[in-house]
């Protein structure tokens, strides 16, 4: 049985109207192209539903049986679009967001109150967590979007370049050689200039730290006894409390300067990593999703000397 939500409403309307030529002028439709549509629709059923006569429509016992069966059917469709649409009213208005919680502290409330000047209908709904959790998050519909440098692509899921981070060296003030040029945000120093203190390292399956490591290759510094956290915060805290050095990408340079330490940026070589925005593949995506990618990148080039 392929019976239409179509057909069920014409039915009812006949069913009151008690005439093809009323029925037919309310629904917008032919006379014949009404009938049609109830001729198949009672082969469907395999019985008559209307008596017709030169004069009246009227309905069979079988007809009567069908009238409250499609207003409860049409009912139930009538609502389930409404709660639908409901649903993605509401979506409309909230946006979930994944975000590392170095990034999260770092530029994300002024990129959040940027997009809200301009959307405060909008809510934000921030979710600190550790990047390797992102990609189940997205393809559970927890969230809509995350952001961070995910160095390797991960199946399933759409990553967009946003911007170019740089490698920052954080420490105490006076524990660097520093290069300063007119012009640049920060100074510099090289890395075979990195102090002769131990390097605060995240763990060596981060991806971060693996570049990081493939830097420190080159300096003869790879594999040091080093103290190892999970936390990029903690690295900063640790080298403005004197433990060391931290080494963290540009993202981080706004936590780090209400740290207090002394920042600059690596070179020879500058090492550049990308910052990106992810979403699950074939997911159609929320409209707010673009507007806040904006401010995420304004933010970023304000405040992160990028």
């Amino acid at each position: 049985m392929n019976v239409s939500a179509r057909q069920l409403r014409c039915f009812l309307t006949l069913a009151r109207l008690r005439s093809f030529t009323r029925a037919a002028e309310q629904l917008h439709i032919t006379q014949a192209g009404l009938s049609a549509m109830m001729r198949d629709l009672e082969t469907q059923f395999g019985c008559r539903l209307f008596d017709r006569t030169t004069r009246v429509v009227a309905l069979t016992p079988e007809g009567a049986q069908l009238v409250p069966s499609a207003e409860r059917m049409l009912a139930e469709l009538n609502y389930a679009a409404l709660r639908m649409g409901n649903t993605a009213a509401a979506a409309r208005r909230q946006l979930s967001v994944a975000v590392s919680p170095v990034v999260a502290s770092s530029f994300f409330p002024e990129a959040c109150e940027d997009f809200a000047s301009r959307y405060p209908d909008v809510t934000v709904k921030l979710h600190d967590v550790n990047k390797e959790q992102m990609p189940a998050m997205l393809e559970s519909g927890e969230v809509d979007v995350g952001f961070g440098s995910f160095l390797n692509p991960a199946a399933g899921i759409d990553r967009v370049a946003l911007f170019n981070c740089h490698l920052l060296c954080v420490a105490q003030p006076g524990r660097m050689t520093l290069t300063h040029r007119a012009g640049d945000a920060l100074p510099r120093t090289r890395w075979k200039q990195l102090p002769d203190l131990p390097i605060l390292a995240a763990p060596a399956t981060d991806t971060t730290q693996i570049l990081i490591d493939a830097q420190l290759a080159q300096i003869g510094r790879a594999h040091e006894e080093r103290p190892t956290y999970h936390s990029m915060q903690l690295i900063i805290a640790m080298a403005a409390r004197g433990f060391g050095i931290g080494i963290v990408p540009s993202f981080a340079l706004p936590v780090a300067l209400r740290f207090g330490v002394e920042v600059a940026r690596l070179q020879a070589p500058l090492v550049d990593l990308a910052f990106y925005r992810i979403v699950r593949k074939g997911r159609e995506l929320p409209p707010t999703i673009e507007p806040f990618v904006q401010s995420v990148v304004k933010t970023a080039k304000t405040m992160c000397a990028l």
